[in-house]
């Protein structure tokens, strides 16, 4: 009896890794058992029996409302609450729009590529959506004079619905939906995806590629084999198929060896891999979370559990990539542990946010690398992030600004926070933005960012808290002396002297301000002019203020949404 062997995969770069959570993701899902320790998954050779079942079951679960063939059976509900009596003009284009789309994908491609592969289909589908017609209304007929037409055109369609729910037609069809929406975005020319097997099972070719020669390489003597795997080291017995493979199927990722021998030293192309690793690099799809043409993949690498934990983000059809990536970057400070961040500078390397763009034929990979002083930034203001996640601001332009994005794109890109909160205290002058703890929240993450209280550059919370209650004092003050109109003209002024940074500006504005009320001006902006950016974060404190904003008023309201984000 042959023994059973075990296939450890230990995780290396970012492509490698997010081909190891690929496969966990596909075991998981199908419910089988396998280890996952410190740096590596180890799961027994039986558990690749129907792999091919459980990888294309996996997408088609995950991606199954973003598929063409969900949007067509979906018509099903429609169909059966239709009541003749009730039709109208918008019924008659919903029909039109719903025909259109569906002749059009029932005659694309990879649909075509689907049939043959089906077995005793009962029903040719070319000839059905042949028969189906647009609904025509002339100006003479009303819309009771067409009903047997509607009628008739509902009848095929139902007829075309019932065969693509088939058990036998659903599961090919999903799978060439998948192949094309999310699998082709990373692997090309190869097993399924190759020009001379696109219309052969899909299930066989990926079983035949990818498997079948795992099982006869685990239990080979490799005593004398002379090559190393590149990517795990393992032996292999020689450099072709099937004792190893190129990666040259991986989109902007692999080499032809046989073309671009100059890529290699000595024009000796060596980027071999094992079966096992070819196995891995095919579960790179499953490692992405995919959007439409967009996928994302978060390389947080401290161990395997969080690695598979952080990239198991939740989509559903209406879910955007902007969401999708607001969603990982909230992971990332979600799945810090303090005592990660305690010992960060020794337990952990950068993480990279990989995010892919199958539009960008020339660079569709790009990474963002949040650094250990980024990661400390995030997880010591958790709490303050957590009450900035979906709140979003209209602009003057119509556009709409998502104020968590916005806040962690500019700690990723090394940028600080000024112009934002420049910007929300302008729409709150326009009373367009009226949530003015955000910016509060802003601005303490910015001088967190700035340098924080520890390396003494920037001011502490307590200024913060104090300059927020001077500005209010001050407008308090000028409404006691009935001059409540020209607290605007002041703010407007301070803020655009803050926006171009000109000290001499908001300062002669501040004097001629207090000067009005006969008071003196607090010692605190005296001590700023040292300093541009601490000038700057005590110039926006005092104007969350003159807004009419104090202190006490702002830090409950700050509580309020750290119980509510609990």
């Amino acid at each position: 009896m042959r023994k059973i062997s075990k296939i450890r995969l230990e995780l290396s770069d970012w492509l490698y890794n997010a081909g190891i959570v690929g496969i966990a993701n596909i075991l998981e899902y199908s419910e089988k058992k396998f280890e996952k320790k410190l740096n590596y998954i180890e799961f027994d050779e039986k558990l690749l029996e129907n792999f091919e079942e459980m990888y294309f079951k996996y997408f088609i679960d995950k991606y199954l409302k973003f598929t063409s063939w969900y949007k067509i059976v979906s018509f099903e509900d429609y169909i059966m609450n239709f009541n003749e009596d009730e039709i109208k003009e918008k019924d008659i284009e919903k029909i039109n729009s719903y025909i259109e789309y569906t002749k059009k994908r029932l005659t694309s491609s990879s649909y075509k590529s689907g049939y043959s592969i089906i077995k005793f289909g009962r029903l040719d589908l070319l000839k059905e959506e042949k028969k189906l017609k647009k609904i025509k209304k002339t100006k003479k007929q009303t819309i009771k004079d067409i009903i047997p037409n509607i009628k008739g055109q509902l009848d095929i369609i139902s007829n075309i619905i019932y065969f693509l729910k088939e058990d036998e037609v659903k599961r090919i069809i999903l799978a060439k939906n998948i192949i094309y929406d999310v699998i082709a975005k990373f692997l090309k020319d190869v097993s399924f995806l190759h020009k001379n097997a696109n219309k052969n099972d899909m299930y066989e070719e990926y079983k035949n590629y990818f498997i079948n020669s795992i099982i006869s390489y685990i239990h080979e003597d490799k005593n004398n084999f002379s090559y190393n795997c590149f990517n795990c080291n393992r032996k292999i017995s020689k450099l072709s198929k099937p004792a190893s493979y190129d990666l040259t199927w991986l989109n902007k990722i692999g080499v032809d060896m046989s073309r671009k021998t100059s890529h290699f030293w000595n024009f000796y192309g060596d980027t071999f891999i094992c079966p096992i690793c070819n196995l891995v690099y095919s579960c790179i799809p499953a490692g992405f979370t995919v959007v439409r043409d967009k996928g994302l993949f978060i390389n947080q690498n401290s161990d395997v559990k969080t690695l598979i934990s952080i990239n198991s983000i939740a989509i559903d059809h209406n879910t955007k990539f902007e969401e999708l990536e607001e969603k990982s970057y909230y992971a990332v400070s979600e799945n810090l542990k303090q005592s990660v961040v305690e010992n960060m500078e020794k337990e952990i390397d950068n993480i990279q946010i990989v995010k892919l763009d199958s539009n960008n034929d020339r660079r569709p990979y790009t990474f963002n690398v949040l650094s250990k002083n980024k990661l400390k930034i995030i997880y010591e203001n958790k709490k303050l992030l957590r009450y900035l996640v979906n709140n979003y601001v209209k602009t003057d332009a119509g556009d709409y600004i998502n104020v968590y994005s916005e806040v962690i794109k500019r700690l990723y890109d090394n940028k600080n926070q000024f112009d934002l909160i420049n910007k929300l205290l302008y729409l709150n002058m326009n009373e367009k933005f009226t949530r003015i703890g955000n910016i509060k929240i802003i601005i303490k993450i910015n001088n967190d960012y700035l340098g924080g209280i520890m390396k003494g550059k920037m001011i502490s919370y307590n200024t913060i808290d104090k300059l927020q209650q001077l500005g209010f004092e001050l407008r308090k003050a000028y409404e006691v002396k009935n001059s409540k109109n020209k607290i605007n003209g002041i703010s407007y002024r301070l803020l655009n002297a803050l926006k171009t940074k000109n000290t001499n500006k908001f300062m002669d504005t501040l004097i001629n301000a207090y000067m009005y009320l006969n008071k003196e001006i607090p010692i605190e902006f005296v001590d700023g002019l040292k300093d541009e950016d601490r000038f700057q974060t005590l110039g926006y404190s005092f104007l969350l203020g003159l807004q009419g904003e104090s202190e006490k008023r702002d830090s409950n309201k700050e509580n309020e949404g750290d119980e509510i984000n609990e």
